[in-house]
């Protein structure tokens, strides 16, 4: 039996993100993925609490520029976005070091809502092979959390869910709110508006 058309299997694709759970999913072009070096940057300066101790996250993935290249391969991506139970209002004040980071996560129960992203970003990457998009490959949003804590640095220690874990479009140079700003999904990353995590999955 053939494939349906394209634009059949993207709607399906956009039923299955908002059935599976997704606050906010819609098809966009490639294009429209802003990649800004910049974004990398501020994984390292000020250094955040995961440079280095996740096998996904820098220094530990492609660089920005393989990443841009790559992405101009494909021409149509999922966008799908994740509201937590609470607001962002906390992260504008304190500095960004691990001790805040920990008190941040701790009380807002973000990892939850983002190992809950996580696991609908494999579910569609998935879906969307099975739909024909053979080339399909999904990025999360912040440090991979499968895991309580990722195997040692350096240590040789292959990563424990492969087939799972996945990088953050922020490890990838994304920059995530000019992305969603310029296909009508704006973050609010200091408001008291509610936090929504943000993932995709490229297509083709």
């Amino acid at each position: 039996m053939p494939l349906a058309t394209e634009d059949a299997r993207l709607d399906r694709l956009v039923k299955a993100a908002l059935d599976l759970g997704a606050d906010e999913a819609k098809v966009i072009d490639a294009r429209e993925i802003v990649v800004d070096k910049r974004v990398r940057l501020k994984c390292s300066v000020p250094v955040c609490a995961s440079y280095g101790r996740h096998l996904m996250c820098p220094p530990n993935v492609m660089s920005v520029d393989e990443f841009a290249s790559i992405k101009e391969l494909y021409e149509k991506a999922l966008i799908l976005q994740v509201e937590a139970d609470c607001d962002s209002a906390d992260k504008a004040e304190g500095g960004l070091n691990k001790e805040t980071c920990d008190a941040i996560e701790a009380s807002t129960d973000s990892g939850e809502w983002k190992v809950k992203l996580h696991r609908l970003v494999n579910r569609l990457e998935a879906t969307a092979f099975k739909e024909g998009f053979h080339l399909a490959a999904g990025l999360i949003g912040g440090e991979c959390s499968l895991c309580d804590e990722c195997v040692p640095p350096h240590s040789g220690e292959p990563c424990r869910h492969p087939f799972e874990a996945r990088p953050s479009m922020e490890a990838m140079g994304i920059d995530v709110l000019r992305t969603c700003d310029s296909v009508g999904l704006p973050l609010f990353l200091s408001s008291e508006k509610k936090v929504r995590w943000t993932g995709l999955v490229l297509l083709h």
